[in-house]
């Protein structure tokens, strides 16, 4: 969360890139910041080595870095890259900041298909909106994916303290730096790798956006080694000394530029789509200005190339400008162009950086936890050991103490109650006072009352919206025939006991609810205005007189559980008995996809013929007549008329579509 890593000193910082490690270290001298190591090896890439031998290469570069480093052991600041990582922006309504990390958690449940057990989570809060809002940065990792990276440190036998998004890691260092500005421009910094090509853009000084692409420099050298026959060291070797982005002259350029040409193509046509999709969303924009960096950058005629190409300014990062180098990151300045993630990891170890990531899986910070608490356990005992010590020479004042004590609460109790000192006996059951009675009379009316508020906030919260349901009847409703609907109206399906509770309740309460449907399986019931809060029955109370003492002469509170609807009542009008018919058949066979996957459905549609009856047309236009069944206008013969009709519909919700066979057959059945 915001704020919570910064500021974290001694840490090792290690970018662990596909061709290269880079060790970084950062300090402040005399107030201000000077990078006091930076070392990087390289080792081979080629996509074609075995995972074993790419492994073995990669941690003997880390053992060189490290050894030459001279680091002692400790917590590691470490990057995943970004195309492993799921990132979004949201504008969060107004809420109270703590409930921020509630709507993050939910936001990134609905959008990842991993339960929150398997990932780790964080956001930054980026500004606050003029209504109050949030502008949110919220950032994701499948856990199985970082312990890849942390299986890379076992051996060495450092523990992990941050876990770092790299493309956001260059974002922070070149924030830093300046070198986006203070204008408020929409500018974009593109980080070309070796597998990959991250792009960050900046709008209005504020972080908008990240989008990893799946090409890097060694697209390049690959295509270089299938093109001219030789391996992938020779090709990379060539591509660094030799090659450049096409220039557009044939002659010049040569078979190696057309070959650097057609995946450049493909680099700048994926970052004109992120660019457009940029356009396209809330607070998005013209991107305008451009930075790259990363070992990609570093191809010859790179800044001509995508000037040309994507018309606008580009310009070369200068990851190493505005900062004091050491005699230990002397190397920096020739390697600048690679350092940006390096560098943005090891400043948050002493500065706050702008977007405070930290991916560290859950089970890693509940060990910590645990280590801190037994900490303050051991801190706990050992006070407590120190404070009887000092108890000790005092026990002989303490029983003067007490009894002067005892006869200070004694004087309190007899201004409170004098009768009550009176009744106390030494080594006897403590007294209790009158007044004491009355505060407990005063309790238990409390208590009560919690109660029925308790019942009520229930109902509130139990409160459903029905829209999934309504979609479902409308899409139900025949394509080629007229069908409307006069009135829907909630009610509840259920069992045999249900139902004689309920008709105990009608008896009770002198309201008489309607009873639909029918047999051993129990019916439905529809109770007008809010379902479930009746006179007496579903929420009721009853108080008496309040007695001369304070004690309550009679109150209770009827704590029968209230029914949640599941169903519907639909009445309407149709223009044929067939347009009703195929509805009811609509219902029964159809199911409904609901955004979360699941399926809304008819588990029990009830008609009867006998409920239809033809009324003028103009009833069309009086919803009152149409619900009740009646038109006060004579229907002339060899006019036209509609029919009215009552159908009762119980829903169900299931994760799978249901089968229409055995939903008709149930149907039928019912």
């Amino acid at each position: 969360m915001p704020g919570k890593w910064s500021g974290l000193k001694k840490r090792v910082v290690l970018d662990i890139g596909t061709s290269a490690v880079r060790l970084c270290e950062m300090a402040k001298v005399k107030g201000s910041l000077q990078v006091t190591k930076y070392i990087q090896r390289e080792y081979n890439s080629d996509p074609g080595l075995e995972e074993a031998a790419r492994n073995e290469q990669r941690l003997k570069a880390l053992r060189e870095v490290l050894k030459e480093g001279k680091v002692r052991k400790g917590k590691v600041i470490l990057g995943v890259p970004g195309q492993s990582v799921f990132t979004r922006c949201r504008t969060l309504p107004p809420v109270p900041e703590y409930k921020v990390n509630q709507i993050v958690r939910y936001e990134i449940q609905q959008q990842i298909p991993f339960g929150l057990d398997q990932i780790a989570l964080d956001y930054q809060l980026l500004g606050q909106t003029e209504t109050g809002g949030f502008d949110v940065m919220m950032a994701a990792i499948k856990v199985d994916v970082v312990d890849k990276y942390l299986e890379i440190l076992k051996p060495l036998k450092y523990g992990v303290g941050v876990v770092d998004v790299q493309p956001l890691a260059a974002y922070n260092w070149l924030k830093h730096t300046g070198q986006f500005g203070d204008k408020g421009d929409c500018v974009a910094l593109i980080d070309i790798g070796a597998t990959t090509t991250d792009i960050v853009i900046e709008r209005g000084n504020q972080f908008r956006f990240t989008r990893p692409l799946n090409l890097g420099g060694n697209d390049i050298t690959k295509a270089l080694a299938e093109a001219f026959n030789m391996d992938f060291v020779s090709a990379e070797k060539i591509k660094r000394e030799r090659c450049f982005a096409p220039t557009e002259d044939p002659e010049r350029d040569g078979k190696a530029g057309e070959v650097v040409g057609r995946v450049m193509q493909r680099l700048v046509g994926e970052i004109t789509r992120s660019f457009s999709y940029f356009r396209s969303l809330p607070g998005g924009g013209q991107v305008n200005r451009l930075f790259i960096t990363g070992g990609g950058a570093a191809l010859k005629n790179m800044i001509p190339y995508l000037t040309r190409q994507l018309g606008m300014t580009v310009a070369l990062a200068n990851p190493a400008a505005n900062c004091d180098i050491g005699a230990g990151a002397a190397t920096l300045r020739e390697q600048a162009v690679q350092a940006s993630t390096a560098l943005g990891m090891a400043l948050r170890s002493v500065e706050k950086v702008s977007l405070d990531i930290n991916l560290i899986p859950p089970r890693i910070l509940e060990v910590a936890r645990r280590k801190e608490q037994a900490l303050y356990w051991v801190l706990s005992m050992f006070a407590l050991v120190l404070i009887f010590a000092s108890l000790i020479p005092a026990a002989a004042n303490q029983n003067k103490l007490v009894k002067e004590r005892i006869e200070d609460l004694k004087r309190g109790i007899r201004a409170y109650d004098p009768e009550l000192v009176q009744r106390i006996r030494p080594r006897s059951s403590v007294p209790q006072s009158g007044l004491k009675r009355q505060l407990d009379v005063r309790q238990q009316h409390l208590q009560r009352l919690e109660g029925q508020l308790g019942v009520l906030d229930r109902a509130r919260r139990q409160r459903r919206f029905w829209l999934d349901e309504i979609a479902f009847l409308n899409e139900a409703r025949p394509t080629n025939k007229s069908i409307w609907f006069s009135s829907l109206e909630s009610t509840f399906f259920g069992g045999q006991g249900d139902q004689q509770q309920q008709d105990q309740d009608d008896d009770d309460g002198g309201r008489r609810m309607r009873m639909v449907g029918g047999g051993a399986g129990g019916g439905a019931r529809t109770t007008p205005g809010f379902t479930g809060i009746q006179p007496r029955g579903g929420i009721g109370v009853r108080a008496g007189m309040m007695g001369g003492d304070g004690q309550q002469a009679e109150s209770a509170v009827d704590r029968s559980p209230v029914r949640i609807p599941n169903g519907f009542i639909v009445q309407g009008l149709a223009e044929s008995d067939e347009a009703i018919k195929e509805f009811v058949e609509n219902l029964e066979l159809s199911a409904r996809q609901l955004p979360n996957g699941s399926y809304i459905s008819a588990e029990k549609v009830l008609f009867s013929e006998g409920s239809g009856q033809r009324v003028a047309m103009d009833t069309l236009y009086d919803a009152s007549k149409a619900a009740g069944g009646e038109s006060k206008t004579a229907i002339q013969p060899g006019a036209s008329y509609l029919i009215t009709f009552t159908i009762e519909v119980k829903f169900r919700r299931t994760q799978d579509r249901p089968n229409p066979e055995i939903q008709a057959r149930e149907g039928g059945q019912a």
